[in-house]
């Protein structure tokens, strides 16, 4: 950690953030506007409420709700009372949820109404869950046993903390900078979750290190009052770290948005100056603005449109290798800034934005550089759960396409001769909850974390990721390959596209499986006049079968031989979350689609002849 000082905890951010900026708003959720006063005693009512119900110090609390208020409160009421907030994934299945609830033993954990019944159903098999706290139950409803109405439990601690504030402090005073600010569970992409022990230290670093770089690039400290947006599952690290944790280190004001779906209009209201976006995320906006431009009514406006969205992208892709976009965009370039761009940014909410950030998979480079060029310089950064979200981040004012950035100050970075990438600093976990055995896996004796994935590290010290050590196909041909390139290029050039699987273990070729987007598939349909009632009507659809076409066509051209699919097919079903062919960070269960789909895998491979199955 060199010389550079830390706070002791998390918490003491909480307290001299409603010292010094009591006044400034902390929460917008709704229309409930939450200061940093009070913040810090919503915080400890619900302490001395989890104190009453017996929670312990070194107790698990889990949290299971949406992105709101009461989600950073409950999580910080519950450090303050010496105990471990976890928060659970709000599409977990029963199984999944017993899995994690049992595994980190929460012996008490708070949640929305809409997940009573669920922790309702599996309460009988976790024997150290003693109480459920839920909200927003009408007032009338009968609660069986052991449950407690969440607003009633806080009236009576707000009643008594006056007079016991006391134990409240002294909950708080024995939280150490070593000691567990949250348990993170992997997205279980391998095998069953594991619950990654995050510490205050780890975190604070991280929040250090983004609060050096911004200074270093913007020139000034981040002004108090900043804004940005939580809708992100708090579950997964990146958001607890991008905007609670970060909320709390440069006293920003944090908008909650409930449901994803409202964030297209939340974001015209919050205005964030940091913005946080999966590659999915900024894959939508940007197919959202090619389809508004390509569907205007006045030819006059599509023509503009189509040809400031192919500016952007050409000036875009110039900047970010430092060359010049030729003669005649740079010439037309500052008419689209001024007729095109800003509105753009404006209409999304965007135009605010000093920080974009991307991370948990590769981003296209078409897609950063489009919003390169249209005023939003997105940063990628790398990390995992087990690294407290980080440990490379692209410079604001260098980023490079296909880069995920330099290593933060303080981590070494390393290759091993397989080409895999290890760690080590102090943000690194010091394991995972009741596993040693894959603690001692993933983090050898010299304190290395081996990451499992693969990558390069070119001479300027920018980290290129390549694949995933686990999920590397190995052709019948000897052929070494990572697969996340292929899906990447192949879905890149259609808004249709959901997900894409390449499959080739064993196999001379590879070939591929296609699902469209969940989201999108209606609306595209929609906009060019195709009558699709039912995903079956939109998969029979010429204009459907074309589009994607088209795009595994011009994905393939883009790879090498030897990465090209022989064969695809286009699957009458859509991949979600909740019908398990994804994990709840959108990732592919690579595994769960082998096995469900090895029929349709096979018969993509029936047709091929010969000699297609030579070219591999």
């Amino acid at each position: 950690m060199g010389n550079r000082h830390y706070r002791e905890t998390l918490l003491d951010l909480v307290e001299r953030n409603a010292r010094a900026h009591p006044g400034v708003v902390a929460i917008v959720d709704g229309e409930t506007r939450v200061s940093w006063a009070e913040y810090r005693q919503h915080a400890r009512i619900i302490a001395l409420a989890l104190i009453d119900l017996g929670v312990a110090h070194g107790d698990v609390v889990g949290l299971h709700m949406v992105n709101r208020g009461e989600h950073a409160l409950a999580d910080i009421g519950a450090l303050m009372a010496g105990a471990t907030p976890t928060s659970y994934y709000n599409t977990l299945a029963a199984e999944q949820l017993e899995f994690v609830a049992r595994d980190s033993g929460a012996v008490a954990a708070i949640v929305d109404a809409a997940q009573l019944p669920l922790w309702l159903s599996i309460r009988k098999n976790l024997p150290e869950l003693r109480h459920l706290v839920v909200l927003d139950t009408a007032p009338q409803d009968p609660l069986p046993e052991g449950v407690v109405r969440f607003e009633q439990w806080i009236t009576a601690a707000e009643a008594q903390l006056p007079e016991r504030a006391s134990e409240v402090e002294r909950s708080r005073e024995k939280v150490q900078a070593q000691d567990p600010l949250t348990i993170v569970y992997t997205s279980g992409t391998t095998g069953p979750p594991k619950g990654t022990i995050i510490t205050h230290t780890a975190v604070l670093w991280v929040l250090d290190e983004v609060d050096r770089q911004l200074q270093e690039s913007t020139g000034a400290p981040v002004p108090v009052g900043w804004s940005t947006v939580s809708y992100l599952p708090l579950a997964h690290v990146a958001e607890r770290v991008f905007s609670h944790y970060q909320s709390l280190s440069c006293v920003l004001t944090v908008t909650y948005i409930r449901d994803i779906g409202q964030l297209p209009q939340v974001l015209p209201v919050a205005r964030p100056y940091m913005f946080l976006g999966m590659p999915r995320v900024w894959e939508k906006i940007h197919s959202s603005i090619r389809e508004r431009a390509s569907t205007q009514k006045s030819p006059v406006r599509r023509v503009v449109g189509a040809k400031a969205i192919a500016i952007a992208q050409v000036v875009g892709t110039a900047r970010l290798e430092n060359r010049s976009p030729g003669f005649t965009n740079r010439m037309l370039y500052p008419v689209m800034k001024r007729l095109v761009y800003g509105k753009i940014r404006h209409a999304l909410g965007l135009d605010r934005v000093v920080l974009a950030v991307s991370g948990a998979a590769v981003l296209s480079p078409d897609v950063m550089a489009f919003f390169a060029g249209i005023g939003i310089t997105i940063i990628e950064v790398y990390g995992m759960t087990e690294t407290s979200a980080m440990l490379t981040a692209s410079p604001l004012d260098a980023p490079r396409l296909g880069s995920v950035g330099r290593a933060l100050s303080g981590i070494e970075l390393k290759t091993a001769d397989d080409g895999e990438i290890l760690a080590r600093g102090p943000n690194i976990t010091p394991g995972y909850l009741n596993r040693p055995d894959a603690t001692e896996e993933a983090i050898d004796a010299d304190g290395w974390l081996h990451t499992g994935d693969l990558g390069t590290v070119d001479e300027d010290g920018y980290l290129r990721i390549t694949g995933r050590k686990k999920e590397l196909i190995n052709t019948a041909s000897g052929k070494t390959i990572s697969p996340g390139n292929v899906e990447q290029a192949l879905a890149r050039g259609s808004d249709l596209i959901g997900s894409v699987y390449v499959h080739g273990d064993d196999k001379p070729c590879l070939v591929a499986l296609v699902t469209l987007d969940p989201t999108n598939w209606r609306s595209w349909c929609e906009s060019r006049g195709i009558a699709a009632d039912s995903l079956a009507d939109a998969i029979a659809d010429g204009r459907v079968r074309l589009d994607l076409a088209r795009s595994i066509g011009a994905g393939n051209a883009a790879l090498s031989r030897v990465e090209q699919v022989k064969n695809w097919t286009l699957l009458d079903t859509l991949w979600t979350v909740e019908s398990g062919e994804l994990t709840p960070t959108m990732k592919m269960k690579r595994s769960v689609i082998a096995e469900r789909y090895r029929d349709e895998i096979e018969q993509l491979y029936d047709p091929l002849t010969a000699e297609a199955w030579e070219d591999g």
